[in-house]
């Protein structure tokens, strides 16, 4: 049955995909349009994320395989990022870092379902407990993935990026085989393929142009570097950092079941917290190694980790006092535009799921 299911999504993954991006596109405007409507779209949303990580990989593996060809009829190419030859590094040398990835994403992809579920069926009290226990197993599951890659620093998403594109594929290649050894060559310790003599000379009848080819493969220092050089290992105060960050969300959940959320004081703890572990992180980066810039997996997760501070403008007490307020203004304000009326609506819609449950704006 599964294998029927996967010869079906690789072959039609253009329509799958417009499937997949049309019900996730409803997602974002069914809050606010009948009783439940935030729980029917958490649950399409949350399902979505599951089918679609494995649609990836259904997807990535028949490219591999030479079974997908763009719309010019040539074979896709899989260019692997910085990103997944780096968790698939770990993920191949422990089977413990595989599963703890899977169960903290897993963990991403259902949270807000789960708040909203325990909220409604039982009550505030439960759904904190329930919330405090979901901020505990994902900081025991970063702690594994902190001392399983080596005290280095654990990203915000742990599973593989999309590596196809299935909006740019024509029909499948039905007569296309496994990829023979005479024509890739794939690197032991960097996992790297690289095209035979054979291939290339095949490719250009004859007549390669040696030129052209070294600058259509000249790959980047990192791009040839060993996976786990991407990240490099935390000095004590980098890991204190990292610890730091690691914690906070448990901190602030615990602050607010205490003093509530309407209390400045678990805001304030958080923020500090956050801004202190971006600064040890920052300095340990740059001290003792040469003054090296972040490699680009790190700068990726620091600015990432920048973004996540605007959560804060989202967070009680702040949002009733400042920006509540204001957002209010520009959705009356876009309702009486006729192409900005849409994201009036979205704003209005959303403010009661940002100041009702703690996973909207957690950032965790």
């Amino acid at each position: 049955m599964l294998q029927k299911y996967a010869s079906f999504v690789v072959n039609n993954a253009a329509q799958v995909n417009s499937i997949e991006n049309g019900l996730r596109t409803l997602t974002y405007i069914l809050p606010g349009r009948f009783a439940d409507a935030e729980l029917a779209s958490e649950a399409i949303y949350t399902l979505l994320s599951f089918v679609g990580v494995y649609h990836d990989g259904l997807l990535s593996k028949a490219a591999k395989s030479g079974l997908l060809v763009d719309k010019q009829g040539q074979p896709v190419k899989i260019d692997s990022t910085p990103f997944n030859r780096y968790h698939g590094r770990l993920s191949r040398g422990s089977d413990v870092y595989r599963i703890a990835s899977l169960l903290l994403s897993g963990l991403q992809f259902s949270e807000k379902l789960v708040e909203m579920v325990v909220a409604k069926k039982f009550g505030d009290k439960l759904r904190w407990k329930v919330v405090s226990l979901i901020e505990i197993i994902k900081i025991v599951l970063r702690l594994n993935l902190l001392q399983l890659s080596g005290r280095r620093m654990v990203t915000g998403a742990v599973v593989p990026e999309r590596l196809v594109d299935p909006a740019a594929l024509g029909s499948v290649n039905r007569t296309a085989q496994a990829v023979d050894s005479d024509v890739l060559w794939r690197g032991e310790r960097s996992g790297l393929s690289f095209k035979s003599v054979k291939e290339i000379l095949q490719n250009t009848e004859g007549n390669a142009d040696l030129g052209s080819f070294i600058t259509s493969e000249a790959r980047d220092a990192e791009s040839v570097a060993p996976a786990e050089a991407l990240i490099r290992p935390f000095n004590s105060l980098g890991l204190a950092g990292e610890l730091l960050f690691i914690l906070r969300p448990l901190i602030y959940v615990l602050g607010i079941r205490k003093l509530g959320r309407g209390d400045w004081r678990p805001w304030a703890l958080s923020l500090l917290i956050e801004l202190a572990s971006r600064q040890m992180i920052r300095t340990d980066l740059h001290s003792g190694k040469d003054d090296v810039p972040e490699h680009t997996l790190e700068k990726e997760e620091l600015s990432r980790r920048k973004w996540l501070f605007l959560y804060y403008l989202l967070r009680s007490p702040f949002f009733d006092r400042f920006t509540e307020s204001r957002l209010t203004r520009l959705a009356e304000w876009c309702n009486n535009k006729p192409l900005l009326s849409l994201l009036g609506s979205l704003i209005q819609d959303y403010q009661p799921l940002w100041q009702q449950y703690y996973f909207y704006t957690a950032g965790s």
